[in-house]
């Protein structure tokens, strides 16, 4: 008997996605009445509302800032991953607006100066000089130092029983400088509890309102739930001044207050503003979890007005846009963080947060006359929010009533957020060398699957608009997973210079691509771009502070002064990158830096480094990568004067590194005077000792101080102003090449490398060539085939400088697929335009270098450029041999 079984196919109606919205029903009619054609649309009633995990997308739209409970919901639910859509800069503005204020000190007799004691001891600073001035207008004191940085000092005033439940805003002018950019704000209760809080200030003098509010206890650590508020009328004791952990301190520096005012909010809020989201460093550097809930996508927006808005991208279904629109907000170009200054050195992983600011950005809406973006998508790739997303529209909310085209926009990129599978973000990397296999550029592409079920469809990799590979996926739902296509071809004709690549994702109902055009001179220019704006920061010409970085550079710069002269029609292919900003600013520059150190070498020779001055620290091998750069430079410069000054500067300098060279007679005293250091292998005859300590001479040094230093001397036996000088750095430079490479220590750094390459340009003993040929290949192309992810960010940024050794290694001695795989993701990870840590968006994340990440990416900017400069213009980087 058979039996037959008919199944029916039961096709189930498939409910639509929730959408909470926070904000005026009655405001948003229009919206809502769209929205209900693809979700199922409700109200936000109360903050207990959002922390519901039932709903995938919140759009906050109110016209007024809102009640702080919802500030923290808002932050666990992008915490578990949820999407949020502002509109209008209000909902979370706590920003206070002082008034009816009275003054807390007259700054003669009720205000004390006090010496505060820290958990760290800070050596070679001064006791500031203080003084009070008094106008008709005005009352101020100002704390300043001549010559190294400023002792803790705090402005100290009684407020008890002059703060109240309504008057809880402080308000004061004051003025920083260009080496105390962040006041030290702290509060003693009348229990003796201290609560800390900072501002950030510039040189000008500027009015500020801190309400107490930002104030956060003492050792708060706790992440999971928002500080306690200080209760303000329990405050007692105000201190103003300075924390010298959150500054640099080895420079002169001051700062000055007045007209200190206590008062009252016009907007009735208690609560903490936004600028606090940018103080994670200051706050962690005095052991303080700072508010991460604190979300405020609109803080330091611009207003603009009577603006004709245009879409932007093919991120989401396109829309007609009715203009112009009275005022709108342009988002901030980038979210910045004070940087602080004591990581102890720039590398310290608890100062960088580069994975963190892995994202994809989508801009949405821009103002057609001045590209400022007013509407963008953020999706999270890692940190705290990965695959959250926050998207941002800089219009007012009677804007979505009367303009359809707003609404419209809304809609469809609700769609897109909740309903279509995405590419998150795109990296790039290499294959790893394995047996005699070639290595090829890894495109590693993460996307994630928003729905409920399983999707799937393909990803293909576009090079120059060529599919080089594809790979077909199912997506599990809800999860997002990372996906790896090679770039298997990479011929010898391909030009790094510049390249399109795009990454596409379809299915059966969508298409999603991420696309990006790498082009090394521009972002090279945007190298040069920022560190001239990085320059503008202070007073003596330098762009961090870390000279050696700075005069890579500057080296560059030069270069490429000399490339415009001969290609000016290059220049046209950047119009954007050339607006308010000129050949001159570059020039001026760079010239800025040279004279700078050209003035402040001592009498001795030694060239000051942008650290340790305050205590009279002077390198060797810093002042070698200097030396290097300005005489190499010097053949690009037509100014005979400045020319023989800077080569003479190089001269003295090459003298008094010479008074380091560790002799045989010298090695034999140091071996029984510096036992530790001669176990190291540090007092060898041949090497160079470190420099100078204050007072204190650093006889000993290791093998590296050689390494920075060789190819100054071999410049200097070359292009020294005269025969004697070149006669005495020809017999030096010989006697350094032939024991360094006989040495055959490793060239594993990116400083090492750089010199075996000066040696084995310019020596004609085929012996030596050979060896360093050897030693390059094992202990520095090798290490470079392991595929290490963002290698070009370690050691602080210096190891992006590998890329110019390994072009040379590529030119002189050998080019292969490897070595085209390992400059490709140098490139890519360099120049393409959109890379969350590409040298666009670094530049914009720190625009003034301190220390920490801040300097890391200076430093990646100025050593990045020189071999983008070597890429462009093959040889600029050298001299003619």
């Amino acid at each position: 008997m058979i039996i037959c079984f008919f199944i029916k196919e039961v096709v189930y109606a498939q409910s639509k996605d929730k959408v909470l919205i926070l904000g005026d029903s009655g405001k948003l009619s229009g919206l809502v009445n769209k929205l209900k054609s693809d979700f199922d649309v409700a109200f936000v009633n109360a903050a207990t509302d959002i922390e519901a995990n039932n709903f995938k997308l919140l759009i906050l739209a109110s016209e007024n800032t809102v009640d702080e409970a919802y500030r923290f919901p808002v932050h666990q639910f992008l915490q578990k991953g949820g999407n949020v859509i502002f509109i209008g800069k209000e909902t979370f503005n706590y920003d206070p607006d002082f008034y009816n204020g009275s003054l807390l000190t007259d700054l003669k007799k009720d205000f004390e100066v006090v010496w505060p004691k820290r958990d760290f001891t800070i050596a070679s600073v001064d006791k500031p000089e203080i003084k009070t001035y008094e106008c008709a207008t005005c009352k101020t004191i100002s704390f300043e130092t001549k010559n190294r940085g400023m002792r803790d000092v705090l402005l100290g005033l009684k407020i008890k029983n002059k703060t109240s439940k309504l008057k809880n805003t402080l308000n004061f002018r004051a003025k920083g400088s260009h080496f105390m950019d962040l006041l030290a704000l702290e509060i003693k209760d009348t229990k003796g509890k201290k609560w800390y809080s900072f501002l950030p200030v510039t040189p000008e003098w500027e009015t500020y309102s801190v309400s107490l509010a930002n104030f956060i206890p003492e050792n708060w650590n706790n992440t999971n739930q928002a500080y306690p508020l200080l209760n303000p009328t329990t405050a007692d004791s105000l201190y103003i001044g300075l924390n010298s952990s959150t500054v640099w301190k080895e420079k002169a520096m001051g700062f000055t207050l007045g007209d200190i005012k206590i008062g009252e909010n016009k907007k009735n809020i208690y609560q903490p503003s936004s600028l606090l989201q940018t103080l994670r460093y200051p706050f962690q550097a005095i052991g303080i979890k700072y508010p991460e809930w604190i979300i405020d996508p609109f803080f330091n927006s611009k207003k603009l007005h009577q603006v004709n808005l245009v879409t932007k991208g093919n991120f989401i279904s396109p829309v007609s846009i009715p203009s112009p629109f009275t005022e709108v907000y342009a988002l901030p170009e980038f979210f910045y963080e004070h940087p602080v200054s004591t990581s102890g050195t720039d590398t310290k992983k608890a100062y960088d947060n580069k994975e963190n600011r892995v994202s994809r950005r989508e801009q949405l809406l821009v103002d057609k006359t001045s590209g400022m973006v007013v509407a963008e998508f953020i999706q999270f790739a890692n940190g705290p929010y990965k695959l959250a997303s926050i998207s941002s529209l800089g219009v007012n909310i009677s804007d979505i009533q009367v303009k359809a085209g707003i609404s419209d926009l809304i809609v469809n990129l609700s769609k897109e957020v909740v309903g279509k599978p995405r590419i998150i973000n795109v990296a790039v990397n290499t294959t790893e060398k394995k047996d005699n296999n070639s290595i090829y550029p890894l495109f590693k592409v993460n996307i994630q699957n928003v729905k409920n079920q399983i999707v799937k469809g393909k990803i293909e990799l576009f090079i120059n608009n060529q599919v080089t590979n594809a790979l077909d996926v199912a997506l599990v739902p809800n999860v997002n997973k990372q996906y790896s296509l090679e770039l298997k071809s990479l011929p010898t004709d391909f030009s790094l210079k510049t390249f399109v690549w795009k990454v596409r994702f379809t299915t059966t109902n969508s298409v999603d691509e991420l696309t990006d055009t790498v082009d090394v001179e521009k972002a090279m220019l945007a190298s040069f771009k920022f560190l001239t704006d990085a320059q503008k920061f202070y007073p003596d010409g330098r762009f961090s502070n870390h000279y050696f970085g700075d005069a890579y550079g500057v080296r560059a710069m030069f270069a490429y002064l000399d490339y415009l002269k001969q290609n000016p029609q290059t220049k046209s292919k950047y119009s954007d990158m050339w607006t308010n900003f000129t050949e001159s600013d570059i020039k001026n520059s760079a010239e800025s830096f040279y004279d700078m150190l050209v003035n402040r070498q001592t009498s001795f020779g030694a060239y000051p480094m942008g650290y340790s001055e305050h205590a009279g620290g002077y390198n060797v091998a810093d002042g070698g990568q200097m030396a290097l750069s300005m005489m190499q430079s010097s053949g690009y410069i037509s100014d005979v004067n400045r020319k023989n000054n800077y080569i003479n500067s190089v001269v003295k300098f090459g003298n008094w590194a010479e008074e380091y060279y560790i002799t045989p007679e010298l090695s034999a005293q140091l071996k029984i005077s510096h036992p530790e250091e001669y176990k190291k292998g540090q007092t060898l005859a041949g090497l160079y000792g470190l420099g100078l300590a204050g007072k204190r001479k650093q006889q000993t040094g290791p093998s590296w101080v050689l390494a920075d230093i060789i190819a100054a001397q071999i410049l200097l036996s070359k292009q020294a102003n005269t025969i004697a000088a070149k006669n005495t750095f020809k017999v030096i430079a010989e006697r350094n090449s032939r024991f360094y490479v006989e040495s055959n220590y490793d060239a594993v750094g990116y400083y090492q490398a750089e010199a075996l390459f000066w040696i084995y340009l310019t020596t004609k003993e085929q012996d030596l060539k050979k060896m360093i040929a050897n030693n390059l290949k094992e202990t520095f192309v090798q290490p470079l085939l392991k595929g290490v992810e963002n290698d070009m960010f370690l050691l602080g940024g210096r190891a992006t400088l590998k890329a110019l050794p390994l072009m040379y290694y590529q030119r002189y001695i050998e080019d292969n697929e490897d070595i085209r795989a390992v400059l490709f993701k140098y490139v890519w990870n360099f120049a393409a335009e959109h890379g969350s840590n590409s040298i666009f968006n670094s530049a914009k994340c720190f625009p003034k270098a301190v220390h920490g990440e801040s300097l890391t990416a200076s430093k990646y900017a100025a050593l990045s450029s020189l071999w983008a400069m070597e890429l462009i213009n093959p040889g600029s980087s050298l001299i003619s041999f």
